[in-house]
């Protein structure tokens, strides 16, 4: 995104080096990961940012990865300090708290590509829906959808995004635990949509058995090539189509974010 562009000559070379070039914007606010090395800078980074990005009103330090129950992350404001933002995306609007729950505008485009996929009456199960930015697409074509999430204060703003995009009539909200869905819930769906938390699931083998025949997963994971393939191979020796296998840039050395759209025989 060439901040570091931006911050030569400002920040000495080999400290400039440590800073990421990238950074994620979720509606009005700003998350960058700046080391340590560099907190001395925090007002020329400041700067930088707010020149390519003047509708910012928040920019927040991540002091820490994704983790616990729900998966909220660690910040520490550089610049404003309200956490509350309303994020747009395709004609779509989200209301959250970046402090509270998860959220990540990284993959809005896949987001699109699957609720374009969507005809009316279909009826899909979506664990692990966190604010509702795969739901509420998929509500907005005319399916029936059933969300989990086991965050108190995503399934809230879940709920206000809802009726802020008009579709709280097709989207049925559950709060609980995704992981137990397979027991708990006693139907079928024509289409499964899992957001896997980082680290969570090895395969989307726990929703398969939810699938209704001839139906499709889309399944959003984290792994190395290897692992991928090994998921694919098991997947299709079981009689799964694996229509779609798309690598959607890397969260760590040689760890990548996957989707993998799957066809139920």
């Amino acid at each position: 995104m060439g901040l570091r562009r931006d911050l030569t000559g400002i920040i000495p070379d080999d400290l400039l080096i440590l800073l990421p070039d990238g950074y994620e914007i979720i509606g009005t606010i700003a998350i960058i990961s700046i080391p340590p090395e560099l907190t001395l800078f925090n007002e020329q980074i400041v700067t930088a940012l707010r020149a390519r990005r003047p509708s910012i009103q928040t920019i927040l330090n991540k002091t820490g990865d994704v983790n616990g129950l729900f998966r909220t992350s660690q910040y520490t404001p550089i610049f404003g300090e309200n956490t509350i933002t309303e994020h747009r995306e395709y004609g779509f609007r989200y209301r959250l708290d970046v402090s509270k729950v998860y959220f990540s505008s990284k993959m809005g485009s896949e987001r699109k590509r699957i609720a374009d996929l969507i005809k009316s009456g279909e009826t899909v199960f979506i664990p692990f829906a966190g604010v509702g930015p795969y739901a509420i697409p998929v509500a907005a074509r005319g399916a029936e959808v059933l969300a989990i999430e086991i965050n108190k204060s995503a399934c809230s703003w879940m709920t206000i995004n809802a009726l802020e995009n008009g579709v709280s009539s097709r989207l049925h909200i559950i709060r609980g635990d995704a992981m137990q869905a397979n027991q708990t819930l006693r139907r079928k769906f024509s289409r499964i949509i899992i957001p896997t938390p980082y680290g969570l699931l090895n395969g989307p083998d726990i929703f398969l058995s939810m699938l209704s025949e001839g139906g499709t997963v889309h399944w959003i994971s984290f792994s190395n090539s290897m692992q991928m393939k090994e998921i694919i191979d098991r997947l299709t020796e079981r009689g799964y189509q694996v229509l779609r296998c798309h690598q959607c840039g890397n969260v760590a050395p040689s760890v990548y974010r996957w989707i993998l759209d799957i066809k139920a025989k």
